[in-house]
């Protein structure tokens, strides 16, 4: 999960204008993320993390913290989840932008991006650590043919449950409780592979990604969103959203295991993806008495804000 960042008055224009102002280049990487070095949870090399590639990434007690708030994975109101519900338009407007230009035009996906209503009509997308179906309910009404995966068994039971209550967006979603890993080793393979709001919770983020990389076709798409190491972050998504207002569980977040672009860039790298695009997600909360503060304001993408939330897109590169 997440918390808001500070928003910024300037915005692109225009489809191909928004798209180009979301591009950010190495310069900027290093501007967000100054420190010279990869920090401790960073330093598997990469001899070692190769060996690892495919080992079990799920921290235990990370999942049992999902897992105990399992049955509230759909009040979108006011339960734990209900940030993420808010958020949910955002990223789902950037995973659609950036799977419509990277496949429009391929001849072995002819339709993506043909229908409006249907932009990501054939796509074979996996998301990892699924949750209670979120995301995965919302490609699947853009056309995609959605695999779910999620360590915590509960979560799934909950998202094949909600699914089931719309017959024909359960024939496009398939849930399974497995780790990624699982599939990796299945061979299995996709067009795309999401995670969001995910890597801060795994136990080893290099073979993380390295597993993303793994299950994506060659010249697929990779998309991750996460929380950004800084202080604003620490203070927003922690002492703010978990100690003052407790608009998710105490605990949810480890500023530890936040990832800055940077480090996030260069685990991509590792395994064998190019940093194509990243923008922020900001919030602007609700004035005072006009709305729960948790889902009562407003999402928007960032080009020039990765401070606190971000989400970003790579390309796993040709054979």
């Amino acid at each position: 999960t997440t918390w808001p960042g500070k928003t910024h008055p300037k915005r692109a224009t225009g489809a191909r204008g928004a798209m180009a102002a979301r591009r950010v280049t190495t310069a900027a990487l290093r501007a967000h993320a100054p420190w010279s070095s990869l920090g401790v949870s960073f330093t598997t090399t990469r001899a070692f993390a190769g060996t690892n590639l495919g080992t079990n990434t799920v921290d235990p007690k990370e999942t049992a913290k999902f897992a105990a708030d399992a049955a509230l994975w759909w009040d979108e109101s006011g339960g734990p989840f209900a940030p993420l519900h808010a958020m949910n338009p955002t990223r789902c407007l950037f995973v659609r932008d950036v799977l419509v230009r990277h496949f429009a035009g391929s001849k072995h996906h002819p339709d993506v991006g043909a229908d409006k209503a249907r932009p990501l009509l054939g796509l074979r997308i996996l998301d990892v650590g699924c949750g209670g179906g979120i995301l995965c309910e919302s490609l699947a009404r853009m056309g995609a043919i959605v695999t779910g995966v999620d360590a915590g068994s509960a979560n799934v039971d909950v998202a094949t449950a909600h699914a089931l209550l719309d017959n024909t967006l359960a024939q496009k979603i398939t849930y399974r409780a497995a780790a990624a890993e699982t599939l990796l080793h299945e061979n299995a393979a996709f067009d795309a592979v999401c995670s969001l709001e995910v890597i801060e919770h795994v136990s080893d983020p290099d073979a993380f990604v390295r597993c993303l990389s793994g299950l994506t076709e060659h010249n697929g798409a990779v998309v991750v969103s996460t929380l950004n190491r800084t202080a604003r972050a620490g203070a927003l998504a922690i002492a703010v959203a978990e100690r003052v207002f407790r608009w998710v569980p105490p605990g949810t977040h480890e500023f530890g295991k936040f990832v800055t672009p940077a480090e996030l860039s260069t685990l991509a790298a590792r395994a064998g993806l190019e940093t194509r695009e990243m923008a922020g997600m900001a919030y602007t909360p609700p004035l005072p008495g006009r709305g729960n503060g948790a889902t009562g304001g407003r999402w928007k993408l960032t080009p020039d804000d990765l401070g606190v939330n971000y989400i970003a897109y790579f390309s796993k590169k040709k054979k």
